[in-house]
């Protein structure tokens, strides 16, 4: 290898040193995307969402006890379990609503969506409730 290449290399190497440290960053200062308040059971309830590439769980924050759940794992009717941080290439969340009793939200995974359910009970968040199905 000539002197002219290795500089090179070692020019581009550093440069990725640069930038995958500049990444890291950003994941410490991670910001919600989306955000969106209701109310479950006459509680105030927030909801928050993240860059998915970054932190693909979403968050559902009690806003009078400041109590938060974040919510990673998902069930379908049988029993299958989805975790977005390690069992599926991406995640994003469509639809997010609260009604009086539940806040409901779809899980596009790329190849499916499931369709979830969550409910407080005694002021705590539960586990999410969801449906699978197939992309039409």
């Amino acid at each position: 290898m000539n002197s002219k290449t290795l500089a090179l290399s070692l020019a581009i190497f550093s440069c990725l040193a640069c930038s995958q440290e500049s990444s890291l960053e950003k994941i410490g200062n991670n910001q919600p995307i989306q955000v969106i308040k209701g109310q479950l059971n006459n509680e105030a309830v927030t909801y928050l969402r993240y860059n998915t590439e970054v932190q693909p769980c979403i968050t559902l924050k009690l806003d009078s006890v400041d109590k938060q759940k974040q919510l990673c794992i998902f069930t379908d009717q049988q029993g299958n379990i989805v975790d977005v941080r390690a069992d599926v290439a991406g995640v994003d969340y469509l639809s997010p609503v609260f009604s009086e009793s539940a806040f409901t939200v779809t899980l596009d995974l790329f190849s499916y969506y499931l369709d979830c359910q969550i409910t407080l009970t005694n002021k705590s968040v539960k586990d999410p409730v969801c449906q699978f199905r197939d992309m039409d």
